[in-house]
């Protein structure tokens, strides 16, 4: 089985897969090996990639929180509780944070406009702008806060030393974002439960990424791959480092480390 993350890995710098990536996959998937997309994408995001792909096995959305197949059947969810996403939203409003929400359904929230949004919009993420993102009716299907947040910003401190709950799990997504989850989700543990579903082991495993929440995946594969354009954290831990995410790394890594063509 490989197990991809997108953003910085599959998707280029802007947000394609490239047609080298496809073929590795479309070999992977002649040969009758699993492929499973692992991000912390909205499920429309990773739906539609892995429909286009051909892809039949269950795929990871929202850092695990979230698993679909064939687009829109959830196999499994796990939501953030209604108490800590009114918190959450609260201290962002106080630090003037620009925040999204993401639900089930694959939408993506927004009070106004900030920095971030612009990521989100050039990814092809569905947004919609409410004028209250902490109402009931979205609270109470939230799966993933994605947080426009700069490394040394502090905002990252604060919350996690103002929010006393280990019901979720704060997280950086990328130098200028965080991702905030149950902290029951975890990609590593959703990749585990696609792993038990189709019997495959330890060994058997490929996982290819580029960030943080990308860490114990690769650690725990038979195979980690980390991208060219990786943080430097999980090129420490990888197994093999791969071209970065304009150069076709994913491809690379199929082929040289699955297929030994390279």
């Amino acid at each position: 089985m490989v197990a991809i993350d997108l953003d910085g890995t599959l998707l280029d710098s802007k947000s394609k897969v490239s047609r080298e990536n496809i073929a590795a996959i479309t070999n992977c998937r002649n040969k009758g090996l699993k492929v499973v997309i692992a991000s912390a994408k909205p499920p429309l995001i990773v739906g539609r990639l892995a429909r286009k792909m051909k892809l039949d096995t269950p795929q990871i959305s929202y850092s695990g929180a979230l698993v679909i197949k064939n687009l829109n059947e959830i196999v499994f969810e796990i939501q953030i509780p209604q108490k800590e996403c009114l918190e959450i939203i609260k201290y962002c409003r106080e630090w003037g944070k620009g925040l999204t929400l993401g639900v089930n359904n694959g939408l993506l929230y927004y009070e106004k406009k900030h920095p971030y949004l612009k990521i989100v919009t050039n990814t092809g993420d569905r947004i919609a702008k409410v004028r209250d993102i902490a109402s009931d009716v979205i609270i109470n299907s939230a799966i993933m806060f994605s947080i426009s947040g700069y490394e040394k910003d502090g905002f990252e401190d604060y919350l996690k030393s103002n929010i006393k709950s280990e019901t979720i799990k704060i997280v950086r997504g990328s130098p200028e974002s965080l991702l905030i989850f149950n902290s029951k989700a975890d990609k590593f543990l959703a990749v585990r439960k696609i792993m038990e579903m189709y019997d495959i082991s330890r060994e058997e495993l490929m996982a290819i990424g580029d960030s943080y929440n990308d860490f114990e995946i690769i650690k725990f594969a038979g195979t980690g791959i980390a991208m060219g354009n990786s943080v430097e954290d999980l090129k420490k831990i990888a197994d093999f480092i791969a071209p970065d995410n304009n150069n076709n790394g994913v491809a690379f890594a199929i082929n040289r480390y699955v297929f030994d063509q390279i």
